[in-house]
């Protein structure tokens, strides 16, 4: 099955951390801007009560003429000049008279005088700012959340959150559609055809919260519904926000400008003018004449004639010109954005221009009616309630990212640690360019954007460089450097070669050859995010053992859960320092039991290179209740059942922990095992321990089972979408855990003397592969997948139904398996019976059963997957007539151990 490449896991891993920043660095932000823009959705109503008096009036009888209202004005204020009159359009609306009254206001904000339009009664005064009419509570809470009330300097905060909202946004929606995908791949596809009796299987918790588990999981049913629902009005809120904004804003604007996109928009002879994003109404400055007020009715009938609808504001025209401006003013549904002028000029007032919402450019019209939006005003009170329940939605977004990296966090500190850096290093270098591009045009299209990023970018590149080289010494109890004895041995070994080819050069002059340079040794390193052994490529050695957490003193008395608890922790903690000095080639610390004149186990491997050793440590079901830590047990950890056909033997089964380790020489697995068991004395005793072996083709390639064909074709590629999916563990997890993936283990025993027996054919169609190639029956390259709908010359399936292909092909596991060959067993060193285990009496030795076969080892999100393989061929795969299982266990394996610290470090800080 060919694999996708691994460019889409790396984006993954590179946009988490971006998110995860952004997140953590921009929240502050952008929860100022929620509950800014929270307030000012409900500031609508509270104006409302607030100013009731004021706009509103009790009916009764005709309108008086608006000459008569705005004289009343006149008269209460005669020192305010009368720039714009706003008639009233509803039975209960109070007319607005726009004045100036000599006060210049920093919003831009302009007086009104508030009349009752049947009395003539002034009712008060107060301030009308922007195109939404807005009281001065509302004023103040706009110029809060736009600014802070700083000024030019506050709009930059509100500048970086609308630039960084849709990045975030559209990145955690990203995030949360793969890891939906990831855990849906995890569990495999599921027969939902008539035959099976099988119902489809749903997206659990994509579409709507289903919160289960505790900790971070448990957050994070929450956060990533509710995001996926958000998304698009964060987005959109996003993009219309940015057009107010200083930097980016102009960039809006001219972007517009060259698309033909800017608003429309008549003047009069005074100047008047509107807009989108209006600060205050253009009503001129200098007044209206006594004759221009008296043709104020004219002109508003002139208007409503032309086809002019309520509310509307007429601007007056000032000194001697004899334009009046006309704007509807309705911005919501049905919008009304028509504009007129009318002149008095010949005497009666008539319309001479107009400009109908009708005719705006497209774009135009759809930046009027999403500002619109944006503002609460083109769907009234219900476009208010959905602003108002997004910004409370995004505070509690906010407060669930910042929880769960707050759930993250190790038992010793207040926070949480960021995700891993290194998507880049993933990455092909045409996509590292793409990014680059893609980065420097946002960056210059949304100027804090780009200056934000870059400070993260570089920050975070120091600090990386920072802890990649800050690593000190080791030093002893004097505080000198302590170099360790196999270091000391190699530079000895290296100062003696040095010596003895020099003396060579100058005792011989004929020999003018050169030796190549010595490789150097092979290291995999132990602290990382992820332990070794999973994602390494299979080395050609590795032992398993399995130990058992005791629950007594080596002097009969027995422990609590406290003190089991301990005992794994101090365990774990020798045994990551023992594994990560070995695996670095260096020499380990001493034992606790260990004398000074006691073996020293170093020996066992002395002169050899660490040879890529690994050493992957695992915790089984049974060591939760053990050590009282029930509550943070992985989710999916269970024991495994027995399946049909199965003879396990307990002696080769389960067991509290687990050590893989792998290398490429033989000697250095068996030297860290010794040191490694050494370490176990008085915390645990050994259960059981299996070798195994795997020898790839000289020239590479997949190698080969006992049974001669290849083992591993349907592997993913190593940090592919579909590996990541398959290996490591998803949803329901505890946080701890977060990075970890599920092990299990099967000693498989082949019948290889019945196997022996078949035809190349026969045991190709056992397969459904080519023994030699790897190629399924149906054709294809090794890695490509199996076509079941491929027939034969004789027209029957081409890989048969009951082949092993057919049958696991869509496991979402990955294999690691290893060959042994323990040779010719009495019959009290196995477990299934030699007469049953196909040794027939001629053939080989009935009573002295051949035991061979696969230390079979897979790698899964969810154990689930393999308990549903298994079945599947103890049902019907025909490959199961050959082999036997005989041991078999289910392990955690917790993530890596950070840079210092332990192997399931995270388990005790949880």
């Amino acid at each position: 099955m060919p694999d996708r490449p691994d460019i889409s896991a790396a984006l993954r891993r590179l946009l988490l951390r971006l998110h995860f920043y952004a997140g953590l660095l921009i929240a502050p932000f952008l929860l100022v801007a929620a509950v800014t823009g929270l307030t000012y959705a409900l500031s609508y109503a509270v104006e409302d009560v607030l100013y009731r008096d004021l706009r509103t009036v009790e009916p009764g009888g005709e309108h008086l003429s608006l000459v008569d209202q705005v004289d009343a004005v006149t008269a209460a204020h005669p020192d305010w000049a009368v720039t714009a009159v706003r008639p009233a359009a509803e039975e209960d609306a109070a007319t607005v008279v726009v004045v100036d009254d000599g006060v210049v206001r920093e919003s831009g904000a302009s007086a009104v005088v508030y009349v009752n339009p049947y009395t003539g009664a002034v009712l008060g005064d107060s301030t009308s700012y922007g195109s939404s009419q807005a009281g001065p509570m509302r004023e103040w809470v706009s110029t809060l959340h736009r600014s802070l009330h700083l000024g030019e300097p506050g709009r930059l905060y509100s500048e970086l959150a609308a630039s960084w909202l849709w990045v975030v946004a559209l990145g955690g929606l990203v995030l949360w559609i793969a890891r939906k995908r990831r855990s849906g791949a995890a569990r495999g596809p599921r027969d939902s055809s008539p035959s099976s009796g099988r119902k489809p299987r749903r997206a659990g918790g994509f579409w709507r919260p289903k919160p289960s588990g505790s900790g971070r999981s448990r957050t994070l049913a929450w956060h990533g519904p509710v995001g996926l629902w958000l998304v698009a009005v964060l987005v959109f809120l996003s993009v219309t926000g940015v057009t107010w904004s200083r930097y980016a804003g102009e960039h809006v604007t001219e972007l517009r400008a060259a698309l033909s996109w800017t608003t429309p928009a008549l003047e009069a002879d005074s100047g008047a003018s509107g807009g989108d994003h209006a600060a205050h109404d253009h009503s001129g400055a200098a007044g209206a004449s006594p004759f221009a007020v008296a043709l104020l009715d004219a002109v508003y009938r002139a208007a409503l004639d032309a086809g002019a609808s309520d509310p509307l504001q007429i601007t007056l025209p000032s000194g001697s010109s004899s334009q009046y401006l006309v704007n509807e003013q309705q911005r919501s549904i049905p919008l009304g954005q028509d504009q007129f002028i009318v002149d008095t000029g010949s005497g009666a007032p008539e319309v001479t221009e107009e400009l109908r919402f009708a005719d705006w450019p497209v774009m135009a019209q759809a930046t009027n009616v999403l500002i619109a939006a944006h503002m609460g005003l083109l769907f009234g009170l219900a476009n208010q309630l959905i602003l108002a329940a997004a910004m409370l939605a995004l505070v509690l977004m906010i407060v669930w990212g910042y929880r769960m990296w707050w759930q993250r966090r190790p038992k010793d500190r207040l926070v949480g640690r960021p995700y891993p850096r290194g998507g880049l290093r993933g990455l092909p270098w045409w996509t590292v360019a793409v990014i680059a591009a893609v980065a420097a045009g946002v960056g210059w299209f949304f100027p804090l954007l780009g200056i934000s990023l870059a400070v993260f970018v570089v920050v975070d590149v120091l600090l990386g460089l920072y802890q990649r080289f800050r690593k000190p010494p080791k030093v002893n109890g004097d505080g000198e450097v302590q170099v360790s004895r196999r270091a000391a041995l190699a530079g000895a070994t290296l100062s003696a070669a040095v010596g003895a080819g020099v003396a060579m050069a100058v005792a011989s002059s004929q020999d003018g050859g050169g030796g190549a340079a010595a490789e150097e040794p092979g290291v995999e390193p132990f602290f990382g995010d992820r332990q070794g052994g999973i994602e390494t490529p299979a080395q050609r050695h590795a032992l398993f053992a399995s130990f058992t957490l005791s629950d007594k003193a080596l002097t009969g008395e027995a422990f609590d859960t406290a003190m089991v608890a301990a005992n794994l922790r101090a365990l774990l903690e020798d045994w990551s320092a023992v594994a990560a000095a070995l695996a670095a080639g260096e020499a380990p610390p001493k034992a606790r039991i260990d004398g000074d004149d006691q073996f020293d186990a170093e020996a066992v491997a002395a002169g050899l290179d660490p040879a890529r050793l690994t050493v992957t440590f695992g915790i089984g079901p049974g060591v939760f209740a053990k050590t009282g830590l029930e509550a943070v047990r992985p989710s999916k950890l269970a024991e495994l059942p027995e399946f049909d056909g199965d003879k396990l033997n307990p002696a080769w089964s389960g067991g509290d922990l687990l050590l893989q380790i792998c290398a490429d020489d033989r000697q250095v697995v068996s030297n860290a095992f010794l040191e490694l068991r050494k370490r176990a004395v008085g915390y645990g005793t050994l259960g059981w321990v299996q070798q195994g072996f795997s020898s790839p083709p000289a020239g590479g390639g997949t190698p080969r089972n006992l049974m001669g064909f290849k083992d591993g074709s349907a592997n993913p590629k190593v940090g592919s979408e579909v590996f990541d999916a398959r290996v490591w563990a998803v949803d329901s997890e505890p946080s701890w855990f977060e990075g970890g993936t599920y092990l299990v283990f099967r000693k498989i025993r082949m019948r290889l003397p019945d196997w022996s027996m078949l035809t190349a054919e026969d045991q190709n169609l056992t397969f459904g592969r080519d023994r030699d190639s790897g190629v399924p029956l149906s054709g294809g390259g090794e890695f490509d997948h199996p076509d079941f709908t491929a027939l034969d010359r004789s027209g029957l399936p081409a890989v048969p139904a009951d082949s092993h292909v057919a049958v696991v092909h869509d496991a979402p596991m990955v294999r690691r398996g290893y060959n042994y060959d323990y040779g010719f067993l009495t019959q009290g060193d196995v477990s299934s019976d030699a007469a049953e285990d196909g040794h027939l009496d001629g053939h080989m030795h009935a009573e002295h059963p051949y035991d061979a076969g696969l230390l079979f080892v897979s790698f899964q999100a969810d154990p689930q997957a393999f308990i549903d393989a298994q079945e599947k061929m103890a049902a019907s795969d025909r490959l199961s007539e050959f082999i036997t299982a005989e041991g078999s266990g289910v392990f955690v394996l917790p993530p890596g151990a950070p840079e210092g610290g332990f192997v399931g470090q995270g388990l005790f800080e949880s």
